[in-house]
């Protein structure tokens, strides 16, 4: 979960707590269990036995059940058990993925075969391109960002990560030059222009993109 998640969880529940204290009406209820059902569908997803809980609390108009449900969040938060596996999964291949890349690139280091080690290079650049493409769509899924997911390539992520004109910058200028030359290391990977990747490239791609994925989605 990124930092800017993080901290849109974390004020939707200081807002719950405020919302179900003794003391406040129906209204205070309504949207503290509003509030609930955002946060469980924004961590561990729509179909958690919780979110069955509010949905019935405000369906019956059951505001005792509303404010147990909505604190049950609250406990789940604090517990750390509202975390989302789908991402987890997904950036543990991510990780997966960089590793497999890295050891291809020291495989090519030792290489003293030219040909296979060019195709290691290649393949090594292929695998940390798809890490990207991978952490740029969870990233456009944390904060709520449309993409074609027929049409899911790293410029086109790029492109709705960093909006500058329409105020979205979830990726800064720096960031989205360096994406800017990891996906042309791999336009020369996916186009067989084997021969112009560099080992330094690609070894420097692959520390980048696992920082990249730590700085904005650990």
């Amino acid at each position: 979960m990124s930092h800017k998640e993080t901290a849109s969880i974390q004020s939707r529940i200081d807002r719950i707590r405020q919302l179900t204290e003794s003391g406040n009406g129906t209204d205070e209820y309504y949207e503290a269990t509003s509030i609930a059902q955002s946060v469980v569908h924004d961590t561990v997803g729509g179909s958690h036995p919780v979110m069955r809980a509010l949905e019935n609390s405000l369906t019956d108009s059951d505001w005792t059940k509303a404010i147990g449900a909505s604190r049950a969040v609250i406990t789940l938060y604090e517990q750390g058990s509202l975390t989302s596996p789908r991402l987890t999964i997904a950036g543990e291949i991510e990780t997966d993925i960089l590793a497999t890349a890295q050891q291809q690139a020291q495989a090519a280091e030792n290489n003293t075969d030219k040909d296979s080690k060019t195709i290691q290079i290649a393949i090594a650049a292929f695998l940390a391109s798809s890490a990207l493409e991978d952490a740029l769509r969870r990233l456009c899924d944390a904060n709520q960002l449309q993409y074609d997911t027929n049409n899911a390539s790293i410029s086109k992520l790029q492109s709705v990560l960093y909006q500058p004109s329409n105020q979205i910058e979830i990726i800064g200028r720096s960031d989205n030059k360096q994406i800017t030359a990891w996906g042309e290391t791999r336009n020369k990977a996916n186009h067989g222009k084997f021969a112009e990747l560099t080992l330094t490239e690609v070894v420097t791609m692959i520390m980048g993109v696992q920082s990249f994925i730590d700085r904005h989605l650990s």
